[in-house]
């Protein structure tokens, strides 16, 4: 054997006794990723260090959209919230909860809350604290006539619900004075631009349809952060950007429910399953075969009159009748038991659990019985106290 073979020979027994061993080889096997979980279940932003700059993550090279061009991570989410049953309960009396008492002064010095607004309301506005002016000034904060409240409302419903609010301050005139208008702006028909060598976010862009931007920023307001104002559109403009932190986000952040996102599209998945079951009830629990000769439109007609017969609302669980003249033409039905509705109800009871848990709430005030508990006006005072203080009060602060 030449020295060139014998080195070969020596490469390919790398970890292998030179003695006669019943361990063949041996290796340390190491995952290619760092988790397991599938790659579009895996949110992430536009990251320079791991995209290039005309990344389809961005929208004209520079706006960050909620996580890519489309948004569809936000519309995800837009689309739990308004078909998880459970989820849109809890979102609702978070609001609600954080909310408190509203934003209407009087004169009290036992609320700090109250006192706290109002100093705030005299410096910002410069008005000499009488509860009248007070009043008046949040219930008509911007030029859409809303309150403070309702819009405060709908920056704690986006935080619940996306884990961002954004808030935009218009400076302009109102009865002859200096206001600062507040206005709430819908997180999809928002961009963040992307940040510089300084690393620091600067501002913000609001367009009503993100998706035909094409190249050209018309249409875009360029939006500067709190508390920088710049005039855009003839008036003085700066927006303030709420997010829940999560771990490997700079520009936006994540709903603490969004562990759970997954529950509450199975959520959604349930009565629509049964939906389809009431609709289609003599189709999918039996099959139904005919006999005899017929035309391709004669066969048509019957499919579609028994459909129309044996499906959809009143029409199912009736009794299916003929009259022939020969055997030959008889109907032959074969009727599929479906025993999976203990496997759904328990499908859907862990959904509520887990959509509970990632949103820290409870069990009782969700609406659900539990059994041993009699649901008590202690007991559901012990639970409001828990999550107020667990996770109503950090927010409300």
């Amino acid at each position: 054997m030449t020295t060139k073979n014998r080195n070969r020979g020596n490469k390919s027994n790398i970890g292998i006794s030179k003695e006669k061993s019943s361990l063949l080889a041996s290796a340390i096997i190491q995952s290619p990723r760092d988790t397991d979980i599938l790659e579009e279940d895996l949110a992430s932003e536009f990251n320079p260090d791991r995209y290039d700059t005309d990344s389809n993550l961005l929208v004209n090279e520079k706006w960050v959209r909620f996580f890519n061009k489309e948004s569809s991570t936000l519309k995800g989410l837009m689309a739990n919230v308004n078909n998880s049953t459970t989820l849109r309960n809890i979102l609702n009396q978070k609001t609600t909860l954080s909310l408190g008492d509203g934003f209407i002064p009087y004169k009290s010095t036992s609320v700090p809350i109250l006192q706290t607004v109002k100093k705030l309301i005299e410096k910002l506005f410069a008005v000499d604290g009488d509860i009248e002016q007070l009043n008046e000034l949040v219930g008509n904060v911007n030029l859409n006539n809303e309150t403070l409240e309702e819009v405060m409302s709908k920056l704690f419903f986006d935080y619940y619900a996306f884990g961002n609010a954004i808030v935009e301050f218009i400076k302009g005139k109102k009865g002859g004075k200096d206001v600062t208008m507040m206005y709430h702006v819908p997180l999809h028909k928002v961009a963040i631009k992307k940040v510089d060598e300084s690393n620091i976010i600067k501002y913000i862009g609001i367009s009503n349809d993100w998706d035909t931007q094409t190249g050209s920023d018309v249409g875009i307001l360029q939006v500067p952060i709190y508390p920088n104002f710049e005039n855009v559109n003839g008036a003085k403009r700066s927006c303030v950007h709420i997010k829940c932190y999560s771990p490997g986000f700079f520009y936006w952040g994540l709903p603490s429910y969004y562990a759970a996102r997954l529950w509450t599209e199975i959520e959604y998945r349930i009565p629509k399953y049964n939906i389809s079951k009431f609709k289609n009830s003599f189709t999918p629990s039996a099959i139904v075969q005919f006999y005899g000769q017929m035309s391709q439109e004669e066969a048509s007609d019957l499919i579609q009159n028994v459909q129309d017969t044996f499906t959809d609302t009143d029409n199912n669980s009736k009794i299916c009748a003929q009259v022939l003249s020969d055997e030959k033409y008889k109907m032959q039905v074969q009727v599929l038991e479906d025993k999976s509705e203990g496997n759904w109800l328990t499908l859907a009871d862990l959904a509520s659990q887990a959509i509970i848990t990632a949103c820290q709430w409870t069990k009782g005030l969700s609406g659900y019985a539990q059994a041993g508990k009699l649901g008590t006006n202690q007991q559901t005072k012990e639970e409001l106290e828990y999550v107020v203080n667990t996770g109503i009060k950090p927010v409300r602060r």
